[in-house]
């Protein structure tokens, strides 16, 4: 951990362990209510899970609102000088984009209220990394939080299993009978929690403590394997290789290149089979399933609904799953007006938000990382820490592919990529800071 976290004042010895408890837990309430949410184990049998909702959680709302105002006071007493470099233009750009998105939808209401909820995350997230004093009490704090939720995980499916492992009773996908999913809605999302905290497991080995990070790495590698859930399963390797390699590559544009190789390739031959005929034709010889089972008519209908709104999309978050597009549905018609999402976090940007948007967004989640990363390299920057954060923005370029992960409000993983762009900015302001 760099010394952003470090007091800037001695303190008396009861004072200095009331900081810390205060920090632990302000530290340990955001980690935690970002993985479960106020709704873990949702019962998938149930019919009402597949309805559209236009209304919020009071429960979630009043929560989030309680520990974004805990965290405001922290940071306006300890780290007030942080918060500016936290707004940069590409954020701010991005967030008006999706203001004018959000007036401009069906439902307005409800895509500002989401929109507030997005800022919300992302304050929480960049504080996340205000709140230890150093690298070790970061990594104690992950191990704490990453040991909860595993135990929580693994209680499920022991205990609960008819909650946390896929039945043949679930409303939306039977086929997925035997899949773990944990405490998530999804195995997908289940897969893509516990490559996180693999990636935790390395951090908290190569900082902390050797035997809990291989403990945290172990049971979150035997829980993504029964969650059978592929997409996280094949890009882990392909992750923590290519996080080994670009941190070796002493020039500019080759890191560039490998980083932009697998979400580009991965973009080409998923979204860009519905789009291209040759590369529709490459995919149906190189895969048992070309349709990505399923997704390419969801792509289809979303690639037909960003040709009706290219600039700024149908509104934030307020597209998929509501009432209006729901309701066009019957048997004659895609079924992708029954999806939840588009399956690709840049198309999904692009129905929603509109190509405006997702270009911003691409400004800010991709572009000025990369800058911050290679600038914070002549710094002497933490290597285990940005070995960290080069895993989790990875992870989710690449997973954005094939899972709507961009701004996703209550997803740990969108939580864990906002961390991780502020904290290649943050590694870039430390000696500034000391």
């Amino acid at each position: 951990m760099t010394t952003l976290s470090t007091p800037t004042h001695p303190a008396l010895p009861g004072v200095a362990d009331a900081e810390r408890l205060v920090r632990n837990f302000l530290f340990l309430a955001t980690f935690l209510l970002t993985w479960f949410t106020p709704a873990p184990f949702p019962d998938l049998s149930e019919p009402t899970s597949l309805a559209a909702s236009t209304h919020g959680d009071p429960l979630g709302q009043a929560a989030m609102v309680l520990l974004t105002g805990a965290l405001a006071v922290f940071v306006l007493i300890k780290r007030s000088a942080l918060v500016p470099r936290i707004v940069t233009l590409p954020l701010v750009l991005v967030l008006g984009a999706f203001a004018i998105s959000a007036m401009h939808s069906a439902y307005p209401d409800l895509a500002m209220r989401r929109l507030v909820l997005a800022v919300f995350i992302i304050f929480q997230s960049s504080v996340l990394l205000l709140l230890p004093y150093g690298r070790e009490h970061f990594a104690r704090l992950l191990a704490i939080g990453a040991i909860i939720v595993l135990a929580v995980c693994y209680f499920g499916v022991t205990f609960m299993p008819q909650l946390s492992i896929h039945q043949a009773t679930d409303v939306a996908e039977p086929e997925l009978a035997g899949d773990w999913r944990g405490f998530f809605t999804h195995k997908n999302g289940a897969g893509a929690a516990m490559v996180m905290l693999i990636f935790m497991g390395i951090y908290v080995y190569r900082t902390w403590d050797r035997l809990a990070g291989i403990c945290i790495v172990v049971l979150a590698g035997i829980f993504l394997y029964f969650t059978h859930s592929k997409s996280p399963q094949n890009l882990l390797p392909v992750v923590l290789l290519f996080s080994y390699l670009i941190q070796r590559l002493r020039h500019r544009l080759p890191a560039l290149v490998l980083i932009l190789s697998v979400p580009l390739a991965l973009n080409l031959l998923s979204v860009g089979s519905v789009m291209f005929g040759p590369i529709h034709a490459l995919v149906d010889r190189m895969l048992p399933d070309p349709t990505f089972t399923g997704r390419d008519v969801i792509w289809s209908f979303a690639l037909d609904h960003v040709a009706q709104r290219p600039l700024f999309g149908f509104g934030f978050e307020s597209f998929w799953g509501m009432p209006n597009l729901v309701a066009d549905w019957n048997y004659l018609e895609s079924w992708g007006y029954r999806a939840s999402d588009a399956h690709n976090g840049y198309l999904n940007l692009a129905v929603t938000t509109g190509l405006v948007g997702l270009a911003l967004t691409l400004w800010w989640v991709l572009a000025r990382p990369f800058a911050d990363y290679w600038r914070g390299r002549g710094l002497g920057p933490d290597r285990a820490l940005t070995t960290l954060f080069l895993q989790i923005w990875l992870f989710t370029l690449c997973l954005g592919s094939f899972e709507s992960v961009f701004f996703a409000g209550g997803s740990a993983l969108w939580s864990l990529m906002v961390m991780a762009v502020v904290g290649l900015r943050f590694q870039t302001l430390a000696r500034s800071f000391e």
